[in-house]
């Protein structure tokens, strides 16, 4: 296959799919928002196809692992079985409701995720204790705000002083508040210019082979 298919055609695509979706936003036809919904329907049936191979990558990366024996090859020997165990049983009969799928899922996966995310309390705790080492300025103000929220957040804040709350409050709501504001209005504008960039065809990182940017 040329570069050409390979490579612009993607892009013509991409560019004419987002500039036709931002024009439907802002002008109110009813053809542009039938063919809009349409279009949103080829994602979900894309995306649908995407799990699908993203399936077969995974299955054919961990198999060649565990021909060659590699470090830890049974865990990717055991993240197949469960897998496929998985998608199997989910499929037979009514659609998720076979009694292997429903034991695996209550009794397995959704403990396994709460582990996950009490894992994660670990890395947290991890990074608080390293951020709270007042060795300048600007440290020793986040170790007091720190200190005040979580304060605020546990009960025995308010009993050791009234004016706790007030203050670990007064931290969440103007300094917190402040910063969120400012992550969401960068992060908006990072989209709309990934957004013209890819109309304008200069963002080509999401081609496969393109190399990134040219």
């Amino acid at each position: 296959m040329s570069t050409f298919f390979r490579s612009q055609v993607p892009l013509i695509i991409a560019s004419l799919l987002a500039a036709f979706m931002i024009v439907e936003f802002f002008l109110d036809w009813a053809v542009l928002r039938t063919i809009s919904s349409d279009i949103q329907s080829w994602g979900v049936v894309i995306s649908a196809f995407a799990l699908g191979l993203g399936v077969v990558t995974l299955t054919r990366n961990n198999v060649g692992i565990i021909r060659r024996r590699e470090k830890n090859w049974p865990y990717y020997l055991w993240c197949l079985i469960i897998m496929f165990t998985m998608i199997g049983s989910g499929l037979i009969g009514p659609l998720g409701k076979h009694p292997v799928f429903l034991w695996l899922y209550n009794n397995a996966f959704i403990h396994l995720s709460s582990t996950m995310y009490s894992i994660l309390a670990f890395f947290i705790t991890t990074a608080a204790v390293r951020a709270f080492r007042a060795r300048n300025i600007d440290a020793a103000l986040v170790l007091v705000s720190g200190v005040f929220v979580i304060m605020t957040l546990a009960p025995i804040g308010a009993t050791i002083w009234s004016g706790i709350p007030l203050i670990g409050q007064w931290f969440l709501d103007v300094p917190n508040m402040a910063g969120m504001r400012g992550i969401i209005i960068g992060i908006g504008l990072g989209v709309l210019t990934l957004g013209i960039r890819t109309i304008l065809g200069y963002e080509r990182a999401h081609l496969a082979g393109s190399g990134g940017e040219k």
